[in-house]
């Protein structure tokens, strides 16, 4: 059976990308860049596509300039072996031709050669934060595109342990954490985040809910008068939710949804500047009488 690959790939407003539709060409190819070119950001567009389950989760840092309401979408024209479709499709999905790098509706009866035949797969990052998966078809009904046929595609993995990630938030010990090194920062944000009145961002079905609750309680002589706010935890503490954001295009996004490269290099100039803060701190304490 002949392997999957990718004719056409349209990647619309996720992440760094505004628009890029890319024509693969056949066999290996090769992707240079500098870096946040979007290199990285074009191999995750086609992990999440073909994403073998649907345990993957979205951020508004996924979204172009962090603008929910406008949504993203990366499909791909692909070209699968019908068996393969028809198996682990719940319904027939039906293919489209593609010609002069287009998608076209199969013709019957058509003058000419005929194009190669392809199907077009989708998914969409809506407002509410979740991923919407399709098979479009040529009729322009969209069916649900199963995480079978997903799986069945067969669809490298990236990495995702990307260790530098620590040292770009202030997490306790972490290389900006040490350079920083504001230690009152931690009760200071615990302070101001207690004050903040969580009920009021709830819609109304949420607090009727934790007001029902509420009586609940009451009626078993449990502590009542219930309310939402910031609580500490075991594990992440509150300044591991600070990280270091940078511009892009004018909107201020977390530097550890870049992508890997400047990860890492970011990492490494912040693990310099604690080197050469606590050199600079040794020198002034030597000449100290």
């Amino acid at each position: 059976m002949p392997a999957p690959y990718i004719v056409r790939l349209t990647i619309e407003r996720f992440r760094g990308i505004q628009a890029l539709t890319w024509l693969p060409a056949a066999g290996v190819n090769l992707i240079l860049g500098g870096g946040d070119a979007g290199k990285t950001t074009i191999l995750e567009a086609v992990a999440l596509l073909l994403a073998p389950t649907n345990a993957a989760s979205l951020s508004d840092a996924d979204y172009s300039a962090r603008t929910l309401a406008d949504g993203f979408k990366i499909e791909a024209v692909m070209s699968l072996p019908p068996a393969l479709a028809a198996v682990q499709t719940i319904k027939p999905a039906w293919q489209w031709e593609w010609k002069n790098n287009a998608v076209v509706v199969p013709a019957i009866g058509e003058e000419g050669p005929p194009g190669e035949l392809v199907y077009v797969l989708r998914v969409t990052g809506t407002p509410e934060l979740e991923l919407l998966y399709e098979i479009v078809q040529p009729n322009g009904d969209c069916d649900h595109l199963s995480v079978a046929l997903r799986r069945a595609i067969g669809i490298i993995r990236l990495s995702g342990d990307d260790r530098n990630d620590r040292d770009l938030r202030l997490v306790q010990g972490s290389a900006l954490d040490r350079l920083l090194s504001d230690r009152g920062l931690r009760s200071r944000m615990g302070n101001k985040l207690a004050q903040t009145d969580v009920e009021a961002e709830l819609q109304l079905e949420a607090r009727a809910a934790l007001e029902e609750l509420d009586a609940a309680f009451k009626a078993k002589a449990l502590p009542h008068d219930l309310d939402l706010a910031v609580t500490g935890a075991q594990g992440v503490a509150i300044t591991a939710l600070i990280g270091l954001t940078a511009d892009q295009r004018g909107v201020q996004l977390p530097l550890s949804n870049w992508r890997s490269g400047t990860r890492r290099l970011s990492a490494l100039a912040i693990a310099a500047c604690s080197r050469a803060s606590g050199q600079s701190a040794i020198s002034m304490a030597g000449r100290l009488p």
